[in-house]
């Protein structure tokens, strides 16, 4: 233990990594959670014996896949409930007032139904997400659930801007 009154030497970091244990070196043979699945008899199934050493052969990209679909499909969705809406609230503004009221029962139950399909897209994004995070994480898919992370936190900016050009194009 060093001294905290800087008048006596103090050892330097040579000095005190010398004075450390050595660390052995680690084994050159992989190291497995359960025996090696050449070792077991053919009544195991080998692919449910896990490698602790970080192979991936035995994960499956289904959940990165699984994550990329979800947000493509939110994003789609989001984007034609946004078309839809912003193609045609400027002439039904024009047609019938500025107040939603003031618009026929058709419309709003449409604008209705495509603002209930934005909440639905909202909710499936944020899952494709979340499945996305898990996927690159745990390496299920980890390429798909980096692009999906990705559509899916891209999406709604594209869809509102899309949304918003549209209101003022047709208005």
């Amino acid at each position: 233990m060093t001294s905290t009154d800087f008048s006596y030497p103090q050892p330097t970091d040579d000095e005190l990594a010398a004075q450390q244990p050595r660390v052995p070196t680690p084994p050159t043979q992989p190291i497995y959670a359960s025996p090696h699945p050449d070792d077991l008899d053919h009544t195991h199934d080998a692919g449910a014996t896990a490698r602790i050493d970080g192979d991936a052969s035995a994960k499956s990209p289904t959940l990165g896949k699984a994550a990329l679909t979800l947000s493509i499909v939110a994003m789609v969705l989001s984007l034609a409930a946004s078309v839809i809406l912003g193609a045609t609230v400027g002439p039904s503004e024009a047609a019938s007032g500025y107040y939603f009221t003031d618009t026929p029962d058709w419309y709003q139950t449409l604008a209705t139904v495509l603002v209930g399909v934005q909440g639905l897209c909202t909710c499936v994004g944020i899952t494709g997400i979340v499945l996305g995070i898990v996927s690159t994480v745990t390496g299920r898919g980890r390429t798909p659930g980096i692009i999906a992370i990705a559509v899916a936190a891209i999406a709604p900016f594209v869809s509102f801007g899309t949304f918003v050009a549209l209101s003022f194009i047709f208005a």
